[in-house]
């Protein structure tokens, strides 16, 4: 009877911990700055965040360019935005935190 509880109790365990990674997964929702980004065209991109640090081109031939920090103590790409242009309009933004 005690190895049935035992059991069991790993069982719920287990359910429980699948609900809990199944929810942290989802997909993270857009802060306001990047909603307000999404489709502007490169130049309302460089008067609203000013020159990029880094322009490079994807293999799909999509331009990124790369915002970082001016100054940090530590080398890493922590605060760092990418912002996605696909035609001439920004598709998608990604902030590292």
């Amino acid at each position: 009877m005690v190895s049935r509880a035992i059991v069991f109790l790993l069982i719920a365990a287990l359910l429980v911990s699948c609900g809990v990674f199944k929810k942290s997964s989802k997909e993270k929702t857009q802060t306001p700055m990047e909603n307000a980004i999404i489709s502007m065209s490169e130049e309302e991109v460089r008067k609203r965040l000013g020159e990029p640090n880094i322009v490079s081109v994807t293999p799909e031939n999509k331009i990124i360019w790369t915002y970082r920090p001016s100054w940090k103590i530590m080398p890493d790409n922590k605060d760092t935005v990418y912002v996605e242009f696909d035609n001439g309009k920004v598709v998608k933004i990604i902030k590292v935190r």
